[in-house]
């Protein structure tokens, strides 16, 4: 029923058969929109194609951002046969130097890879998109996907999500993370929507109401804000959440609005899409795409063989077993076999915006700092917080914690720091019972 496109050079030449509105964007302090048409952003894509390829570049960092000209940065340099390695422009700068060196140690093996005339020789005609776990501290991976696996995925979803010709999704979520960069800018250019480029952060919350689109892919803390400064514009009639856990209540009010709640299910490593909402009286409970083979293990992990999967990652080991690969999320399937997600297997706290906390890594680093050692990280509230062991100096932590927040992303930074009445829970080997420690503390 639609077009499955397989490279995105087949995509970006469809686009010059296509009327209508691919792009439409603002700058920041400016109320004129401007738009651009399928086929021109067509031309615009395959002429800066010819400058990468003149430059000969096989593998470029990205600082992605809501824009025209980052847009076609992204496709050209893929088409070129760059790997481009997709760097968020509001992280940490430390990250953005991980970026640099991933890219260095990524050329080099490119470089190895060049024939006896110089050009360089690769398994696929178009580069790779390389995108860090959701995770920004030094536990993330950087993903190798290709546009095959994109152009996939942004299918599946249209398979179980139609959009096209009459909608306008507005694209504020960053390009650097994949839920991003497949369900506000891919899935609408392969299926004729028009994209809305944010304006930036200083708009992400009314941006709603300046471009009026009909569908929204956002991470729930930013719909929460959007509900609380009642920007949600009357033309919404679908919101796509993704990347973090979304509320039963926060589902029902927007129904009450007359909006369509979808939650969708995904990870870097299999280039988004696994799982969506099918049935609107309960988002919660997801259907897998197409291709996406799911099942549970007998300790309840959710593993997943789909064709949408990474090529691996660069310098570590897939977590793959037999071609399946191992999520670390924990779900239930229900007597219709929709997919219930019940948390995280491994000692990750998922935040609102969809980022990670690897909690040992926290522990370890304020631990070396204070010379307190029996230290846990859990989720209380929606929010990081440290608790510590009885007989703890909590001022001593809270100045540690100040400092270490420094070094953080916002939604990343400890939240609060308690001290228990108790040391806290642990195995006989000396591990934290984090489950047991949050139950503590709900």
């Amino acid at each position: 029923m639609y077009t499955r496109f397989t490279s995105f050079r087949e995509l970006i030449e469809s686009f010059r058969s296509r009327e209508g509105v691919a792009i439409k964007y603002a700058d920041e302090d400016d109320d004129i929109i401007k738009e651009v048409t399928y086929n021109k952003l067509a031309d615009l894509i395959t002429s800066e194609t010819f400058h990468v390829k003149a430059a000969c570049s096989s593998v470029e960092v990205i600082r992605t951002e809501q824009t025209l000209e980052s847009v076609i940065d992204i496709f050209a340099h893929v088409l070129a046969g760059c790997d481009v390695i997709m760097a968020d422009p509001l992280v940490p700068e430390e990250f953005t130097d991980r970026a640099l060196m991933a890219a260095e140690a990524a050329k080099i093996e490119r470089e190895s890879k060049r024939d006896s005339r110089g050009r360089l020789v690769s398994k696929q005609p178009e580069g790779e998109l390389l995108f860090f776990t959701s995770g920004t501290t030094s536990r993330s991976k950087i993903v190798r996907l290709t546009s095959e696996s994109f152009c996939t995925s942004a299918w599946s979803g249209q398979s179980m999500l139609a959009c096209g010709e009459g909608d306008v999704i507005l694209s504020i979520l960053p390009l650097s993370h994949v839920f991003g960069f497949v369900c506000s800018l891919l899935w609408g250019l392969a299926y004729g929507a028009c994209i809305a480029l944010g304006r930036g952060v200083r708009h992400i919350i009314d941006d709603t109401l300046f471009f009026k689109p009909t569908i929204l892919p956002a991470v729930p803390s930013l719909v929460s804000a959007m509900m609380k400064f009642n920007t949600l514009n009357p033309q919404l009639r679908v919101i796509l959440i993704g990347a973090a856990p979304c509320t039963p209540e926060t589902a029902a009010v927007l129904r009450e609005k007359g909006i369509d709640v979808y939650f969708g299910y995904g990870l870097t490593e299999t280039s988004s899409g696994i799982a969506i909402t099918q049935d609107l009286d309960e988002p919660e409970a997801l259907y897998p795409c197409p291709g996406a083979d799911i099942t549970l293990e007998p300790d309840g992990e959710v593993t997943v063989a789909t064709p949408c999967m990474m090529q691996g990652y660069i310098g570590a080991i897939p977590m793959f077993d037999k071609d399946r690969f191992f999520t670390g999320d924990i779900g239930r399937f229900d007597e219709k076999g929709r997919l219930h997600l019940l948390g995280r297997k491994k000692d990750v706290l998922l935040m609102a915006d969809g980022t990670k906390i690897f909690c040992p890594e926290y522990e370890e680093e304020l631990a070396e700092m204070t010379g307190i050692t029996d230290l846990g990280m859990i989720m209380k509230d929606g929010h990081a917080v440290l608790i510590a062991g009885k007989g703890s100096d909590k001022e001593a932590l809270k100045m540690a914690v100040a400092e270490y927040n420094k070094t953080l992303q916002r939604s990343q930074q400890i939240y609060d720091v308690i001290i228990s009445d108790h040391e806290l829970p642990r195995t006989v080997t000396g591990k934290l019972k984090r489950y047991e420690l949050a139950e503590q503390y709900k």
